[in-house]
């Protein structure tokens, strides 16, 4: 199902007016995609895909550890390509699971849920991701082929202003 998570995440950048460059795979750790408008590289793409997954009701729900590995794997890609963030690197998300959303995103990169009165409680269990994940600027998270969501990570407003004129994110 990956590639079909590939194939819905490059026709909605290409439907913005963007070239979408597959890399080939290699002995190399390296991301899925190099995204360009015109001529100018604008940033790096790694696209994940989230199957559907059974609820865990022991321990941590396991789609907390899903999500996190599929960030730690896109961090090693992101680290092998563009470790200086001479551009930014964008992680997608293609979502596969009704029973999910952009929450369990949020939720595995901060340990905390946000309560239907707005008040934000840790997650006992949760470990809050660290190491590398400044490498990733932006997350993006779609529902089958619709954009339903983003986190901004980094804070680079340089890269904050570019990503967003060219996605229309605000």
């Amino acid at each position: 199902m990956a590639k079909a998570g590939e194939k819905n995440v490059k026709e909605y950048f290409e439907s913005r007016g963007l070239q979408v460059v597959k890399i080939p795979e290699s002995d190399t750790k390296t991301v899925d995609f190099a995204v360009y408008s015109g001529t100018e590289l604008i940033f790096y793409l790694e696209e994940k895909t989230i199957e559907l997954t059974a609820l865990g009701w022991k321990n941590v729900d396991p789609i907390y550890n899903s999500i996190a590995r599929h960030i730690y794997e896109a961090m090693k890609q992101f680290k092998s390509i563009n470790p200086k963030r001479d551009v930014p690197n964008v992680l997608s998300f293609t979502n596969l699971d009704p029973a999910r959303s952009i929450n369990d995103l949020f939720i595995t990169l901060t340990g905390y849920v946000i309560t239907t009165s707005g008040k934000m409680r840790r997650i006992h269990g949760m470990k809050r991701l660290e190491n590398d994940s400044f490498l990733i600027a932006l997350y993006l998270w779609f529902d089958n082929d619709q954009l339903t969501g983003h986190i901004w990570e980094e804070n680079n407003l340089e890269h904050e202003a570019k990503l967003a004129a060219s996605l229309g994110l605000e």
